[in-house]
């Protein structure tokens, strides 16, 4: 009886081992192929594009700063206003010690008298005539101080523009070189950066490239008009400057905006999204599919396009490549389509 139940717990143990066994191979055979979404490998025409960033100028600008410590009066222009040049922006107090314009208004109304007076006298005869050209001396330089004097006090704008940034308001008290405001054309509109020495021979007069507002929503087309022939000591890069038509005043002097400039083209080369190369063991892989089976392939990647990489070795065109699910897939995993994307190179 003792051998019978022996043999019998024997039995039981191999029964239990086989059922085991069998159940996990039924797991592994039921265990349902990989999702994932596919693209074909082609070749494509390229353009490796740098982007920089810079704040927009007018083609012509002007900022304009106080010259003597004096309360402003009165602002007589406002934001985004056009203007003439010449046109009196700001006028300060007239009577501050610091315009001396009375003075001067005093002076030259004295020298204007007495030259008016000796002109007609040297007419008459009745005084020399370095008699008179002192009085028209005299008259000369007061009226070059007045004038000066005068545009101390009534601030005016050099160019034809528009005011795109003020300052100042009405009964501040402004110090000497304190900005007060930016003039600046709104037609054409510049923009400036720099390019470090390894792009910079990429760059010419001529080169054109794109200008981007910061959102992406507005895209114009600029030239370079102009570049450093040396490196700023400070950021070690050469300036470059970028010219645009904005006659339809897509955009506005001071705003953010990013500059596409073309580096290099690039002719029948294999471009994969960036998120179908992952890193395994320090290495670039891809997953392409082949009998619904995922295969493994190391690659060697090239330029960064922007989302998009070129890769220089390990696909060929006609690959299958997975581009979604492919961080799930190990090597001979079986693979089930859902969709085939097209243009994903």
């Amino acid at each position: 009886m003792k051998y019978i139940l022996i043999s019998f717990s024997l039995l039981s143990l191999l029964f239990s081992f086989f059922s085991c066994g069998n159940k996990q191979d039924t797991v592994e055979k039921e265990r349902p192929a990989v999702a994932i979404k596919v693209t074909v490998v082609g070749l494509s025409d390229e353009e490796i594009v740098k982007t920089y960033t810079g704040t927009l100028e007018g083609e012509k600008q002007a900022v304009i700063y106080a010259k003597i410590a004096e309360a402003v009066k009165a602002v007589h222009v406002r934001e985004g206003q056009r203007i003439k040049a010449d046109q009196v922006l700001i006028s300060l107090d007239k009577s501050g010690p610091s315009s001396r314009y009375q003075e001067a208004l005093s002076l030259y109304r004295n020298a204007e008298k007495n030259y008016k007076k000796m002109e007609y006298l040297f007419g008459e005869g009745a005084v020399s005539e370095s008699q008179f050209d002192a009085a028209k001396t005299q008259y000369e330089v007061t009226k070059a101080g007045f004038e000066a004097a005068s545009q101390l006090v009534e601030v005016q704008s050099p160019i034809d523009g528009v005011v795109t940034s003020l300052k100042v308001s009405k009964g501040d008290f402004l110090g000497p070189g304190q900005e007060l405001a930016t003039i600046a054309t709104v037609d054409r509109l510049r923009v400036k950066f720099g390019v470090n020495a390894a792009a910079i021979g990429s760059v010419t007069p001529g080169t054109m490239v794109t200008v981007s507002s910061g959102d992406a929503t507005q895209t114009v087309e600029g030239i370079v008009q102009s570049f450093a022939r040396s490196a700023d000591p400070v950021t070690r890069t050469f300036q470059v400057e970028v010219v645009f038509d904005n006659s339809e005043g897509a955009f506005q002097p001071g705003v953010f905006v990013r500059i596409g400039v073309p580096l290099e083209q690039l002719t029948g080369v294999v471009v994969v999204p960036r998120q179908a190369v992952i890193v395994r063991r320090g290495g670039e892989v891809v997953f392409v599919v082949s009998n619904s089976v995922a295969q493994e392939r190391e690659v060697t990647t090239g330029a960064d396009l922007g989302g998009r990489i070129v890769v220089t070795s390990g696909l060929d065109v006609g690959d299958t490549l997975v581009t979604l699910g492919q961080d799930y897939l190990q090597d001979g995993v079986e693979v089930n389509i859902t969709d085939i994307v097209e243009g994903e190179q």
